[in-house]
């Protein structure tokens, strides 16, 4: 059965969810550990912790969203009410990420923060996993699907650079430590309610075209996993968001120590990668339509490897030079981000086929569950990593040795890991030597 007609005007409302998603993805990912070992003063390889675990219990609760978004029934739309209920969820929990108390103890700190990232990112999950399903099943026409896709795209990057721009600025501006903090929480928290609660209004009025599937004749997630494409695409996508997220966590210590720059610093090179993102992105789009998706992405891969080496330029001091070094990282990573898009759908087709019935919710649940893990290993990783090179907590001043590695942490270490991510691309490739020609 077809859906009525999609404006541009309800399109466009539900794409602006996408500025809440892509500032929450950001923000904690760039600015939570710096916030612990900085602010709080909890110990790095500590710290590691509120990152991971948070995550990795998403990787259990994201596939089980999924699922029971898959199964509800309502005439009104299935998944519009998981929309609304992660509107109402994330941004006051948000908030208290980074509004902690002031605690005697650090342990009970790094509690309180661990637990808030839980139910914040919980939260997320709640509203992002429908978020990517719903277009896909909102008409049988595929202008219409596209429209809606188009829009939540476009919001992206503005949702990108107010997390990665706007965040950095509003903890300089609240004159940093916890009241420059608290206020960006607070700010960013009231900007993703409204934009979360506008995506939600907009998706009560689209009309699913396909009913909800209660469950398949056998286990669709076994089916899933089972299926060779999507396993080696997923890995690789994992192991490279590890990469990304090391060098994200990591960019306000190579600002302030080794750059021993001011903090706005930390949003102009983040402004920086994310132009070269952006501006950039067509021609990625031009290079899978030239080679086919695989190679392009194996380009991608490559071109993000070397794009984030040079970070390492950090070293020379000189601003310019950072920026264009960010500028083409970025470049890479939207390669090496875009391009695993394209081949998703093709990846999970065979799976679908398997199962016997389309359980989008689930697919894109796992999807974006090995994604927050990828990230929240990458943060671990960085925290881990700052203790192990002995970086001390609190905000001071750090040992010369210590500081001379911050730059290998957060350029090199990346590139190495990008380079590693080949080995799951190449069984990718053996194994489906024509997906996404």
């Amino acid at each position: 059965m077809s859906a009525s007609p999609i404006s541009h005007g309800r399109a466009l409302a539900y794409g602006t969810g996408s500025i809440a998603a892509a500032s929450f993805v950001v923000a904690p990912q760039l600015l939570l550990l710096f916030f612990l070992t900085e602010t709080l003063s909890v110990p790095p390889a500590w710290a590691g912790l509120a990152v991971l675990v948070p995550k990795v219990w998403e990787f259990l609760f994201d596939p089980a969203v999924g699922m029971l978004s898959d199964r509800t029934k309502r005439r009104s739309g299935r998944r519009w009410p998981w929309l609304l209920a992660g509107a109402l969820l994330l941004p006051p929990s948000f908030m208290v990420l980074f509004a902690p108390p002031v605690l005697e103890d650090w342990r009970l700190t790094l509690g309180f923060v661990t637990l808030a990232f839980l139910v914040s990112t919980s939260a997320y999950s709640i509203f992002a996993i429908p978020f990517v399903t719903l277009p896909g099943e909102v008409s049988d026409d595929h202008a219409q699907r596209t429209r809606v896709v188009a829009w939540r795209m476009a919001f992206v990057g503005v949702g990108v650079l107010a997390a990665g721009g706007l965040a950095p600025a509003l903890v300089q501006a609240g004159g940093g430590g916890r009241a420059g903090f608290a206020q960006m929480g607070v700010v960013l928290a009231l900007l993703c309610a409204a934009v979360m609660l506008l995506a939600a209004l907009a998706a009560r009025g689209f009309r699913q075209h396909r009913p909800p599937v209660a469950r398949g004749p056998e286990n669709p997630l076994r089916h899933l996993m089972a299926n060779r494409p999507y396993r080696w695409l997923w890995i690789t996508y994992v192991v490279q968001m590890v990469a990304i997220a090391v060098t994200a966590a990591l960019l306000p210590y190579a600002v302030q120590h080794v750059m021993k720059a001011p903090g706005e610093m930390v949003a102009v090179l983040f402004v920086s990668l994310t132009a070269g993102s952006i501006l950039t992105m067509p021609l990625w789009v031009r290079i899978r339509a030239r080679l086919g998706s695989l190679p392009a992405y194996l380009l991608a891969t490559l071109v993000c490897a070397s794009g984030t080496a040079t970070l390492y330029a950090v070293t020379a001091q000189d601003v310019v030079l950072a920026c264009i070094a960010t500028f083409l990282a970025g470049v890479g990573q939207v390669g090496q981000q875009l391009l695993p898009l394209t081949l998703l759908p093709a990846a999970t087709e065979a799976a679908e086929g398997d199962a016997g019935a389309r359980h989008a919710g689930l697919f894109a649940g796992v999807w974006v569950a090995g994604e927050k893990l990828g990230m929240a290993l990458g943060g671990a990783l960085a925290a881990m990593m700052l203790g192990v090179v002995g970086y001390v907590e609190g905000g001071g001043a750090q040992a010369a040795g210590t500081v001379s590695v911050i730059p290998v942490l957060f350029a090199l270490l990346p590139a190495a890991i990008l380079l590693f991510s080949l080995l799951p691309l190449r069984h990718l490739t053996r194994h489906s030597p024509g997906l996404g020609g």
